[in-house]
């Protein structure tokens, strides 16, 4: 003999759905948060490598490398790698080392930053101002001469700071470059507002 079977009746089909809903809404804002953290992490990472590979390119091949972001979204919004001969004016070819930022990140001047007194003290320097870094052929962080690229300026220890900021979630992230060229990526905490 065999028995009916049972479906599941419209209350209990529509408490799953419920649940259902209750559970994605909570999820939703958390896996956006953890893509914008994702992507701005990324983002600082890759720039920093791509500082790191100039730095290397310089010393081997003894000429200065100098690293610039362009801060213009309409433009790709990336960071491009170039030798001293294409710095004044920047021009730079697609074989050049180059960066593009996710389309929601955005490198902000040094004014527009949050707090950024504990990265400057890491630096031991005032960081210097623009968005241009440069590495002589020894690999140590410089600025470029105005009159003649090919010396690159190091007569003062320079540091440098960039940050970007996460335009969906204002979430922040900075590359600083030591007087020495250590290259490193950090992230603000929303908790406390220490730079991690």
């Amino acid at each position: 003999m065999k028995r009916a079977s049972r479906g599941f009746s419209l209350v209990e089909l529509v408490v799953v759905v419920a649940i259902a809903i209750v559970v994605a809404a909570i999820a939703v804002p958390a896996v956006k948060r953890t893509i914008t953290t994702y992507q701005l992490d990324s983002s600082a990472h890759a720039v920093a490598s791509l500082l790191q590979q100039a730095r290397m390119t310089a010393v081997q091949t003894n000429t200065p490398y100098y690293v610039q972001y362009n801060a213009n979204a309409a433009l790709n919004n990336e960071a491009v790698a170039v030798p001293a001969p294409r710095t004044n004016p920047f021009i730079y070819q697609t074989q050049d080392p180059t960066v593009v930022v996710s389309a929601n990140i955005a490198f902000q001047p040094l004014a527009a930053a949050p707090n950024h007194a504990q990265l400057d003290a890491y630096l031991g320097v005032v960081p210097d101002a623009g968005g241009l870094i440069g590495f002589n052929a020894r690999g140590i962080p410089c600025t470029a001469n105005a009159g003649n690229t090919f010396l690159c300026n190091t007569a003062a220890p320079h540091g440098f700071e960039w940050f970007m900021q996460n335009t969906m979630g204002g979430g922040w992230v900075a590359i600083t470059v030591t007087p020495s060229g250590r290259i490193k990526s950090w992230r603000l905490s929303s908790n406390n507002g220490v730079w991690q």
